[in-house]
């Protein structure tokens, strides 16, 4: 299922002709590895849609270290960035 999502992922960022995805589309990818509600990030407290944008954009820029989110991010609109991060910070 894991592959799935990555798949689903990967074939939405190649299409260069296609419309904004909705940040809860988006989300379900980030469940793969970070799991349902991000349970496996290491964090100890929620982290704010503003907190999670500037983490997705910096990743996306290369300003922040990563193994694999650095490309992740570089798939997306900083408009769908924004919109996952904003989905996710009001999930419970």
């Amino acid at each position: 299922m894991r592959l799935f999502f990555v798949a689903f992922a990967l074939a939405l960022m190649a299409s260069e002709a296609r419309a904004e995805v909705s940040g809860k589309v988006i989300a379900y990818t980030c469940y793969s590895c970070h799991g349902e509600k991000l349970k496996y990030l290491d964090t100890l407290r929620p982290l704010s849609a503003k907190a999670l944008t500037r983490t997705l954009l910096a990743f996306k820029s290369n300003k922040k270290e990563a193994t694999i989110m650095d490309r992740i991010s570089k798939g997306f609109t900083d408009a769908e960035l924004k919109s996952v991060a904003t989905f996710l910070s009001e999930i419970d």
